[in-house]
C-alpha cells in the first residue's frame, strides 16, 4: 500500500464508508477492514515515534526508583542496581529501537504491552520478594504505575491493554500472596484498590482510543469533502466536463520540459448559430443542447488518452496527445458527423435543419518554441476559417508557418 499523507485519500475509501463508520460509533473499536488498514497505516510512523519517546521517558522514571530501593530495601540495593540498569534498561532500549523499524501493528502493540508488564511489573515483583526489609511490602504500589504507563502514557490499543492490565493485577495479587506474614485482610484491601484502578484505566483507555479513531474519521471526512469540492471546482456544472481551470492545468502539464517532443493535436469546436438557438428556444433548451453535444463529442474520444474541456459559452476544446494532424482531422470529421447525425432540431433555422458544429484543428510537436498556446491559436484560426466558409465543417490549418513563424517541415522534424 502506498504511503498516504497530507490531503491524499487511502485507496478504496469513499465518503459512504467513512460516514457509515462514524454513524456506527464502532463500539468494539474496530473499523471495516480497508478503513482499519488505512487507519493503522497512516498513523504508524507517528505512533512508533510516540511509543519510542514514551518508552524513553518510562525508562527514566523506572531507573529513578533506585532511590526508593536504596531507602526501603537497602539489603537488595546492589541487586536492584543490576536488575534495573543491567538487565531491564538494555532490553527496554532494544525494544524501543525495534519500534523505529515500523513493525506490524500486532507486534508493535505486543512489544509495548508485554515489555511494560514483564520488565516493569515483573522486575518490581522480583525485587519486592527477595528483600528482607521491614517495609519491602510498600514496593507493590509501584506496579500500579506500570498500569498507568501502559494505558495512559503509551496508550496501548484497548484490546491489548486488557490482557496487560489483567496481567498486572495477577502479578500484584500474586506478589502480595507470596509476601511472608502479609495479612490477608490487607491483601484484600490492596487488591480491591488495584482492581478499581484496572477498571478505571481500562475505561480511560477505551475512551482515548475511541476519540483517536473518531478524530481520524473526521479528518478523513474533511479530506474527502475538500477533494470533492476541488473536483467540483474543476468541472463545468452544466456539462460535467472539465472547465477552464482544468484546461489551464492540462496546458501547464503539456508545457513542462518532460513533455517536450510530444506531438499534440488541438480541436476547437463551436456550435453553429447557438445564440440564435438560445434566443428562439430559451436558455433551458440551450442548456439541454449543450449537454447533448458535449456527450456526443466525449463519446467519440479515447477514454484515457484524450481530454475535452468546456472552453466557454458554446465552445469546446479537445487535446489529443500523440496524434498528428491528418488523424486529428479524421477524428474531427467523425465528431462533426456524429453531432449532425444526432438530428437535434434547430428552432432558429428552417424546418428540418439540425444543430451542427464547426471545428478547427491544429497539431505540432511541442518544444521550447512551440507551446500549447500556439497550437490553440492555430486551431482557433482554423475554426474561424471553418465558420467563414459556411460552418458545419472541419478546417485544418496547413501549413502553420504563419502561426509559428517556421516551416511545416521544421515542425515535423522536431
Amino acid at each position: 500500500m502506498e504511503r498516504v499523507t497530507g490531503e491524499s485519500i487511502p485507496a478504496g475509501i469513499d465518503r459512504a464508508v467513512v460516514e457509515q463508520a462514524i454513524a456506527s460509533g464502532f463500539p468494539l473499536l474496530k473499523f471495516p477492514q480497508r478503513l482499519e488498514t488505512a487507519f493503522e497505516y497512516e498513523g504508524s510512523p507517528d505512533r512508533c515515534r510516540q511509543l519510542a519517546l514514551g518508552g524513553l521517558f518510562g525508562i527514566l522514571l523506572y531507573d529513578l526508583f533506585l532511590i526508593s530501593d536504596w531507602l526501603i530495601a537497602p539489603d537488595t540495593f546492589v541487586t536492584a542496581l543490576w536488575v534495573r540498569l543491567g538487565i531491564v534498561t538494555p532490553i527496554a532500549l532494544l525494544l524501543i529501537a525495534s519500534l523505529f523499524l515500523n513493525p506490524p501493528v500486532a507486534m508493535r502493540e505486543f512489544l509495548v504491552a508485554a515489555g511494560g508488564v514483564i520488565l516493569g511489573a515483573g522486575s518490581s515483583l522480583y525485587l519486592m520478594l527477595i528483600s528482607n526489609g521491614v517495609h519491602n511490602d510498600a514496593q507493590h504500589q509501584s506496579i500500579i504505575l506500570i498500569l498507568l504507563f501502559v494505558t495512559m502514557i503509551q496508550r496501548v490499543r484497548f484490546w491489548w491493554s486488557v490482557p496487560a492490565c489483567l496481567a498486572c493485577f495477577a502479578i500484584h495479587a500474586g506478589g502480595l500472596a507470596m509476601l511472608p506474614g502479609y495479612p490477608f485482610e490487607f491483601q484484600v484491601s490492596a487488591n480491591t484498590i488495584f482492581a478499581c484502578a484496572v477498571v478505571l484505566t481500562l475505561f480511560a483507555s477505551y475512551v482515548l482510543e475511541r476519540e483517536t479513531r473518531m478524530n481520524y474519521l473526521l479528518s478523513l471526512r474533511g479530506r474527502l469533502q475538500r477533494r470533492d469540492l476541488d473536483a467540483k471546482s474543476r468541472r463545468d456544472p452544466l456539462t460535467g466536463l472539465p472547465n477552464r481551470r482544468s484546461l489551464d492545468e492540462a496546458i501547464e502539464a503539456c508545457d513542462q520540459p518532460a513533455a517536450g517532443g510530444e506531438e499534440l493535436a488541438v480541436i476547437l469546436i463551436d456550435i453553429d448559430h447557438f445564440k440564435a438557438f438560445n434566443d428562439t428556444a430559451g436558455h433551458q433548451a440551450g442548456d439541454v443542447c449543450l449537454k447533448r453535444v458535449a456527450g456526443i463529442i466525449q463519446s467519440e474520444l479515447r477514454d484515457y488518452a484524450d481530454d475535452i474541456f468546456r472552453f466557454g459559452g458554446e465552445e469546446f476544446i479537445v487535446l489529443l496527445r500523440g496524434i498528428n494532424l491528418p488523424i486529428a482531422v479524421r477524428i474531427s470529421e467523425r465528431i462533426r458527423r456524429a453531432v449532425e447525425d444526432a438530428a437535434i432540431p434547430h428552432p432558429a433555422l428552417a424546418e428540418g435543419e439540425v444543430v451542427t458544429v464547426s471545428l478547427g484543428v491544429a497539431s505540432a510537436f511541442l518544444s521550447r518554441e512551440i507551446r500549447v498556446g500556439l497550437v490553440i491559436s492555430a486551431a482557433d484560426a482554423a475554426l474561424y476559417s471553418a465558420k467563414r466558409n459556411g460552418r458545419n465543417q472541419v478546417a485544418p490549418r496547413l501549413p502553420m508557418a504563419d502561426i509559428f513563424g517556421i516551416t511545416e517541415r521544421r515542425i515535423r522534424a522536431m
